[in-house]
């Protein structure tokens, strides 16, 4: 038996896709209400059962208040699988979080893991999300004992370069990435 390729306009669809996927995470973890919104067209749905289920843009509102008081956030995709027919397309893509949380007197990291079911569709030559289905799989809480910061004295790490920058992550436009990602800005100067 034998598999057509595919066509050059179907591979731009999944790597537009695969953008839309990848941007959303990003979305997330930055806390960028924009680019979240952009991930879906307007009318977009979202189905994040038993959390939420409406708009993609209720959904934004929702997921804001939830992350807002986290430490991190931390989403990415694995195994994304795109089938595009004309200008539609439908995705399974397997995500796991960490959301880093405080809780009574503990911080704990939240783990879990599941499948995005979405369905896309270009409209004006933008691929985004129509509709959303999140599929839980698996979960687990962790306390959050220490960090490789906690140890005094000699680091767990060797560390080489004492003097270079430290580049710190932010949940906002202020993270490194923007200045690569949209600013074109990333560049070494020797020390």
């Amino acid at each position: 038996m034998s598999v057509a390729p595919p066509s050059p306009a179907e591979l731009a669809a999944r790597a537009a896709i695969t953008d839309v996927l990848h941007n959303y995470c990003r979305a997330m973890d930055r806390m960028d209400k924009p680019l979240a919104l952009s991930c879906w067209h307007p009318g977009g749905t979202d189905e994040h059962s038993p959390l939420y289920a409406g708009t993609a843009e209720g959904f934004v509102e929702w997921v804001w208040t939830v992350h807002r008081p986290m430490i991190l956030t931390r989403h990415t995709l694995s195994n994304i699988l795109v089938e595009v027919d004309g200008d539609q397309a439908w995705s399974e893509s397997c995500w796991t979080v960490l959301l880093r949380v405080r809780r009574d007197a503990g911080i704990f990291d939240v783990w879990s893991g599941g499948r995005y079911v979405d369905h896309h569709r270009c409209i004006d030559g933008r691929w985004a999300m129509q509709h959303r289905r999140s599929v839980h799989d698996w979960d687990r809480v962790m306390p959050l004992d220490r960090t490789m910061a906690d140890f005094p004295g000699e680091p767990l790490v060797d560390i080489s370069a004492p003097d270079a920058p430290v580049f710190a992550a932010t949940r906002n436009g202020g993270d490194p990435s923007y200045r690569a990602l949209g600013g074109h800005d990333i560049v070494y100067t020797p020390r």
